[in-house]
């Protein structure tokens, strides 16, 4: 039985899937980017590699297998087992094993298993119907400008005081309150020779009765400008209601996806391209704003299988999958 099928349904939900006892397919984010050299813009993606040192069983697609397929742990372990039996078996006898829409594995001259990734198939569903594109060259242009400024050369600044002027307030200020204060103080020498100098003596009485901390202060008029406000009319906010999530009730197992939208009118679209078809789709609404168109749903499961097959030979470069309630 090939396992390939449910490898790729948990490789877009999960960041590592390990097939026991042969290897682990891990996946990488790698963000959009711009390619100068060839003018050319990919989205982001998320990249598979694979190591055969996570080979230890982990549950996750044994439990996966057993639910989709509903039979019992160990018959799903068994499923696996046969499945890496024969691929061990093919890449000894130097056969190249092809996952489809995952890559391929086989033994090099050196005995060494090598991976080489489907590099057409993007498992990020944020960037599902994405491709990249090629623009046109970007050229920049210098902006030559033919206005010059001229600058006039200025006279210099005279300065206010010449440096013999200077030298003579310099000597002349200090002579000049020598003559002033040198009588003054002789005269008050010689009348009064008995005079003491008191620090209180000139100073009023009523002055000195009042403590070092107080304040005389004749009047202070406050005067309260009321703050003028314009008037406006304030209208209310109106917050959008949120788009409410409609659960769509099937009454099949087997749900046909057929693709992950975050454009509301995309999927709109696509559905009503699907309904023309002949096809009985619906779309339900994610959170976050996104939509999940699907195709159609069975109760039987090769019914299913079938119509998976069909689109995917009709279609092979989209990316729809099967998925089990």
């Amino acid at each position: 039985m090939d396992i390939t099928f449910y490898l790729v349904e948990l490789l877009r939900l999960h960041d590592c899937v390990i097939v026991p006892d042969l290897g682990g397919f891990v996946t990488n984010y790698r963000p959009a980017e711009m390619d100068l050299a060839n003018n050319s813009f990919n989205p982001p993606v998320k990249e598979i590699i694979f190591t055969g040192k996570l080979s230890k069983n982990d549950g996750l697609l044994v439990n996966y297998i057993s639910e989709t397929e509903g039979v019992g742990y160990f018959e799903a372990r068994q499923i696996i087992s046969e499945f890496v039996d024969e691929t061990w078996s093919k890449l000894e006898n130097g056969e190249k094993i092809e996952f489809h829409n995952v890559g391929s594995l086989q033994f090099d001259r050196n005995e060494k298993l090598i991976f080489e990734p489907d590099v057409h198939e993007n498992f990020l569903l944020d960037a599902y119907g994405m491709d990249g594109f090629q623009f046109p060259v970007l050229e920049h242009k210098e902006l030559i400008s033919t206005n010059k400024r001229v600058f006039a050369d200025k006279e210099a600044v005279r300065p206010v005081f010449s440096s013999r002027k200077v030298k003579a307030l310099v000597v002349g200020i200090p002579i000049l309150l020598a003559l002033i204060f040198i009588p003054v103080s002789k005269y008050s020498w010689n009348n009064h020779p008995n005079a003491q100098v008191s620090s209180t003596a000139s100073i009023p009485s009523n002055i000195m009765g009042v403590p070092a901390t107080t304040a005389i202060i004749d009047s202070v008029i406050v005067t309260r400008t009321p703050l003028k406000v314009d008037s406006a009319i304030v209208q209310p906010v109106v917050i959008p209601a949120q788009p409410e999530t409609v659960a769509i009730k099937t009454d099949g197992r087997y749900r046909l996806i057929g693709g992950y939208f975050k454009s509301r009118q995309n999927a709109e679209n696509f559905l009503e391209k699907l309904k023309a078809s002949g096809f009985k789709s619906e779309m339900k609404v994610l959170p976050q704003e996104s939509f999940l168109v699907i195709v159609q749903t069975y109760t039987d499961k090769s019914e299913a299988t079938s119509a998976l097959k069909g689109l995917r030979e009709a279609e092979p470069q989209t990316g729809y999958w099967l998925s089990v309630n």
